[in-house]
């Protein structure tokens, strides 16, 4: 898989942001889980533990950091800027 390293911190972003709102998608939350236990062998309990009762905007600087260090997410917004 090319950049597969990044995959654990894309998941991660997903599952937070989708764990931090009124509008919770329960499919989302299940692939992401899912995903966790097959791809590394973990669950996302301590994961949704540091969601739960954040709202996306007090969420958001530390998914900013994360996909900052671990992917080029970054590099991707700067080149898709519209």
């Amino acid at each position: 898989m090319k950049n597969g390293k990044e995959v654990q911190a894309i998941l991660t972003a997903i599952h937070c942001i989708n764990y931090t709102g009124e509008h919770r998608d329960g499919d989302i939350c299940k692939i992401t889980d899912y995903a966790f236990g097959r791809l590394f062998g973990a669950n996302t309990n301590m994961l949704t533990l540091c969601c739960v009762g954040r709202s996306k905007a007090d969420i958001m600087p530390e998914i900013t950091e994360l996909l900052g260090q671990d992917t080029q997410y970054k590099k991707y917004l700067e080149e898709h800027k519209k």
